[in-house]
């Protein structure tokens, strides 16, 4: 007989399996758009970059919750491409400054509209305040991950409030569709 899988092992593959397809449907649109060699993992540089114009590594890292050698290769690879471009400062030579290029600024618009596209197929059949609460529960879920390797606010990110306990008329909902119970009434946290 096959073991059945936890809910927690349910949501943990799907969360798995709808990345690699997220992974899979940037870069075939990029691919579409002729941007070859850029990854989705460039994704957060390249957004960092769009609203800020030009950032320190070190902020960068931390902006983006990655590890500085990773930054650090993520932005050696933009630069082999083209689109951004390094700088040492004047007042301190240990710290290097990341700015988009002209042909990396070009990207913002393939950017913005691939982004679109994502956020609007996938939220299909999606009510809002579920996608409100699925961002509540995975914000958890990454606060929980990142405490347990001993970097609490390492990630950069502002530290997310605990999902709501249901409401008492929310428990019989839950139960009656099999679906975990989850209070929407704070849809400013998506």
């Amino acid at each position: 007989m096959q073991r059945r899988s936890t809910p927690a092992e349910g949501f943990a593959q799907e969360v798995s399996r709808t990345h690699a397809l997220v992974s899979q449907f940037l870069l075939q649109r990029l691919a579409e758009r002729g941007l070859t060699g850029l990854a989705p993992s460039h994704g957060d540089i390249l957004s960092q970059l769009f609203c800020r114009g030009e950032v320190c590594m070190r902020e960068l890292s931390e902006a983006i919750g990655r590890d500085p050698s990773t930054v650090t290769a993520l932005t050696k690879k933009l630069v082999a491409l083209g689109f951004v471009a390094t700088r040492k400062s004047s007042e301190d030579r240990r710290q290097t400054t990341v700015f988009l290029t002209d042909r990396g600024r070009g990207l913002e618009r393939d950017f913005e509209e691939i982004s679109a596209e994502l956020r609007s197929m996938w939220g299909r059949g999606v009510a809002p305040d579920e996608l409100a609460c699925a961002s509540r529960v995975l914000a958890v879920m990454r606060e929980n991950l990142t405490s347990a390797l001993g970097r609490p606010g390492a990630d950069g990110l502002p530290r997310p409030a605990r999902a709501p306990a249901p409401a008492p008329d929310d428990a019989g909902a839950s139960a009656r569709s099999g679906q975990p119970a989850c209070n929407s009434a704070r849809k400013d946290q998506l």
